[in-house]
């Protein structure tokens, strides 16, 4: 039996964005222990229905502090002395930077690395201080990233950006996954069947000004003026990030009837089920993001931004190609829009569109679930991980593999 940690900073995204890897970890024969900031009581009970544990360790995830990651580093050594695992798995940035040096030091066999999104890393620096940031970074990154024996990387730009900046080793393969994929069975498609008279959209996110929490609200707030039977639904907690959108500014545009928010919501499966269109104008260098996966496996249409990781969950049509080409702030999808980054005028004139023709709501939904079947099926993504970790090769698991009996756990959905 191979045995894996699964290192990440954020336990909650071991349950609502791996769930499935390591699910198909477990049913591969691999015993599994799993290891974040934080030591939930429901990330602990799905590991032990899988035969495995979680432990936690002491990570800081949104900054850096010489002193508090001088613990960090010294809890990872001890979790992979203490676990000797044949294999790591690390995501998310500083699991990434963190874990892949200190595990080949500490003897791991095998590592593996996947770079889920840049965020504000790898956007181009302005002031000194982030231009200080960014050389750090890449220097990082390129040191840790020549611990990894394979890499995995969510769209091509992220590839094609690291290969250009030469932090990328020679001889490492680096696979590219079509973001984390989403479970199209627990995100079931729930179509919309008549022509709602009442329009609601929703943006699901971390409260973050670079998400477009902020261009949502004002395309918001400008489209309520012009059509009374539209709703805004704004669904995602608070987050400590100085891009943080800040609660008073929330609160204000809940005051002022713009929109309604939800704050931190468990099932988001079922909340989107009540929505028709999901917006998420980011900015925010992502991998592919996981909220809009579930929406368009759920079959809602997506208006979202031209931008990396975003771009990727909306098809284009060939009109809307060739508004691309001509630099176009709005782009024609099967399933929805592209807009330009931090274009309210751009997001407004989608919404418009939708509202003028409620009809192509359902139609623009297909779509979307179309794509996520073609494109973003969990277990396509995941065949890419098994495979590159031999995990899997042409037969699947023998039925008298030394594997946990299926797991009755069920998984709470949320997307931060």
């Amino acid at each position: 039996m191979k045995k894996v940690v699964v290192l990440t900073a954020d336990a909650n995204t071991l349950i609502y964005h791996r769930g499935d890897l390591i699910r198909d970890f477990a049913a591969h024969g691999c015993e599994v222990t799993t290891s974040a900031a934080e030591d939930y009581p429901h990330v602990r009970e799905f590991m032990q229905s899988l035969g495995g544990k979680h432990r936690a360790i002491r990570m800081v995830r949104s900054q850096i502090n010489p002193r508090r990651d001088l613990d960090t580093w010294l809890d990872m050594w001890r979790l992979f002395r203490s676990e000797k695992p044949e294999a790591l798995f690390a995501y998310t940035i500083k699991s990434v930077l963190y874990g892949c040096p200190i595990a080949r030091l500490a003897g791991v066999p095998k590592i593996y690395a996947l770079l889920p999104g840049l965020g504000f890393t790898f956007v181009p620096p302005v002031t000194w201080k982030q231009k200080i940031l960014s050389t750090i970074s890449k220097a990082l990154h390129r040191f840790a990233l020549r611990r990894a024996d394979v890499i995995f990387m969510q769209n091509e730009d992220d590839r094609q950006l690291f290969t250009e900046l030469n932090l990328l080793p020679q001889g490492v393969p680096v696979h590219v996954t079509a973001g984390s994929g989403v479970n199209l069975d627990e995100f079931p498609h729930a179509p919309i069947t008549e022509t709602p008279k009442t329009v609601r959209f929703c943006l699901v996110s971390r409260l973050l000004i670079s998400k477009g929490v902020r261009v949502f609200a004002e395309a918001a707030r400008n489209i309520r003026q012009r059509f009374p039977n539209a709703e805004f639904h704004l669904i995602g907690p608070f987050d400590p990030n100085p891009n943080r959108v800040e609660e008073s500014e929330v609160a204000q545009w809940v005051a002022e009837g713009t929109l309604m928010h939800h704050g931190m919501v468990k099932d988001v499966a079922s909340l989107i089920q009540t929505m028709h269109i999901f917006c998420l104008p980011t900015w925010y260098r992502e991998g592919v993001p996981h909220a809009t996966l579930e929406a368009l496996a759920t079959g809602r249409a997506v208006i979202t931004t031209n931008s990396v990781g975003a771009k990727e969950c909306v098809k284009l049509t060939a009109k809307g190609e060739q508004q691309r080409e001509a630099s176009e702030s709005l782009m024609e999808g099967e399933n929805g829009f592209l807009c330009a980054p931090q274009s309210i005028d751009a997001v407004e004139a989608a919404m418009a569109f939708y509202l003028e023709n409620p009809t192509q709501i359902a139609q623009h939904g297909q779509s979307s679930r179309q794509l996520a079947a073609d494109v973003f099926d969990v277990r396509l993504v995941n065949d890419i991980i098994l495979r590159a970790m031999h995990l899997k090769g042409g037969q699947r698991p023998s039925e008298d593999a030394e594997a946990p009996a299926p797991s009755s756990f069920v998984i709470p959905h949320s997307s931060f």
